[in-house]
């Protein structure tokens, strides 16, 4: 057959023969050997990536050795805190009637009612103000009432200013009765830019509301943080939590969803995963220095490298129609052009 290819490939177009390879790709990735080891290197199989479907096995029982120590049972009281991602896993613990610890009712994704907490430094001011007495008590007005910028408004307005204080100081204890009451922590980052206030210097929880921002324009920035910025903030928040809660233990995931718009660059999709690389690197740095009571779960690889479409059977290389997909985007944006060959 060997001495046939040459012809077959003359007779063929370059264009059909790669179509063809992919969809074979997809026929090997439904069917794949069974997960190998290397052995003679002292690989074992979880440690040779994964092929086609057997993705979920092989991060099964990686998995299964990492967080042997979390000890989660359906009786462990969790709290999870974090993007909207943490919803998911908030309602697959309340769905399944395990012991989710809910100490607002009208917090309905999480364990209080903060809303989706995007940023890191927005979670290390949730876990100061329900830690420390004396954190300020900041309020804003806009068209529907007093609020508390600090938080995803997930709670509504309050119609008066002492309405709005008593609410937020409920909240606050509820908030730290929340992080008291866990055994395992749940923490979801996900996001990387946030709206700052200059003249507080209070990380808002999202972005001011239109009556609130365009007098006080000059007063708010966007502010991408910065890998030590990050990092000091993540590890103050754990460590505050610790000290408080000593048998508390930490579950880190970094959320798959990506950035819904970019203040910082023209390009959402590249800026969004520069951050998510950023957020990866830093949790991953915190598990480390937290050996025994911090865990990694992996919902950002489960999503993003299962991806039959554009990888090929084995997972890491790209199918022949992604590659199209790159280098046509690279000749329309840079006016590239190639002679092009009928081969």
């Amino acid at each position: 057959m060997n001495f046939l290819r040459p012809h077959l490939r003359a007779l063929v177009p370059a264009a059909l023969r790669r179509r063809v390879r992919d969809g074979l790709e997809s026929v090997r990735w439904r069917f794949p050997a069974p997960p190998r080891a290397l052995p003679q290197y002292g690989l074992t199989t979880t440690q040779v990536y994964p092929q086609g479907t057997n993705f979920d096995l092989v991060m099964e029982r990686a998995l299964a050795g990492k967080l042997e120590g979390l000890r989660l049972s359906a009786r462990t009281p969790v709290a999870s805190i974090g993007t909207c991602f943490a919803e998911e896993f908030a309602q697959f613990m309340q769905a399944g009637g395990m012991n989710y610890v809910r100490t607002e009712p009208d917090a309905l994704a999480s364990s209080a009612s903060w809303g989706r907490v995007y940023t890191i430094p927005n979670l290390l001011q949730i876990v100061r103000y329900s830690l420390e007495p004396d954190f300020p008590l900041v309020l804003e007005r806009s068209a529907g009432g007093y609020f508390d910028p600090l938080r995803d408004h997930a709670p509504l307005p309050s119609a008066s200013e002492a309405e709005a204080r008593d609410a937020v100081r409920r909240h606050r204890e509820a908030s730290r009765k929340a992080f008291a009451e866990c055994e395992i922590a749940v923490i979801t980052v996900g996001q990387n830019e946030a709206w700052i206030d200059r003249t507080s210097g209070m990380v808002w929880g999202r972005m001011p509301p239109k009556e609130v921002l365009e007098p006080r324009r000059a007063s708010f920035e966007v502010r991408e943080f910065s890998l030590s910025e990050n990092r000091a903030a993540l590890e103050q928040a754990l460590d505050a939590l610790k000290r408080a809660n000593p048998a508390l233990r930490f579950l880190l995931t970094v959320s798959p969803v990506p950035s819904f718009a970019s203040f910082s660059d023209s390009d959402v999709v590249s800026r969004s995963f520069a951050n998510k690389c950023l957020l990866r690197a830093l949790v991953d740095e915190a598990v480390a220095a937290r050996s025994g009571h911090a865990f990694y779960f992996p919902s950002f690889e489960m999503v993003l490298c299962y991806n039959p479409t554009s990888f090929r059977a084995d997972n890491r290389h790209v199918k022949y129609g992604s590659v199209d997909r790159i280098f046509g985007l690279l000749e329309r944006t840079t006016g590239l052009a190639r002679p092009r060959s009928s081969g």
